[in-house]
């Protein structure tokens, strides 16, 4: 069950409406404009205003906090604090991914795949 979710997480568009692959980049997306992003730079800070539909990072050390539909974290030693999610995918290693709701109202808790290493996928209060 765990890698079809990653499977399905992967099935996403190929091109995000925003990549952001330069290191140490701020920026905030409006998922309503933008509803696809990519991460592939390393110790980005990115906030999401909105629910996006899916975020894929790739880098290393990034931090992301807001609402999407769908996140798929393949890097390594990131920190996803979200609002609301409805699939979190963690194949990468170390990454730490916290939530407080789904955006699909029928979800209790969001579907999760983590076949990665020393990840933490947590729902918070």
């Amino acid at each position: 069950m765990r890698i079809i979710l990653v499977l399905l997480l992967l099935a996403v568009p190929a091109s995000a409406d925003v990549s952001i692959g330069d290191n140490q980049q701020t920026v905030t997306v409006d998922c309503a404009k933008d509803p696809n992003v990519s991460v592939s730079g390393n110790e980005a800070t990115v906030t999401l205003t909105g629910n996006c539909e899916t975020v894929i990072l790739s880098g290393n050390k990034a931090k992301v906090s807001g609402s999407t539909k769908a996140i798929l974290v393949s890097g390594n030693d990131n920190t996803a604090n979200l609002e609301s999610v409805d699939k979190i995918g963690t194949p990468g290693n170390n990454n730490r991914v916290t939530y407080k709701t789904t955006i699909d109202t029928k979800l209790k808790k969001a579907k999760i795949s983590n076949p990665g290493n020393k990840n933490v996928v947590a729902k918070r209060k």
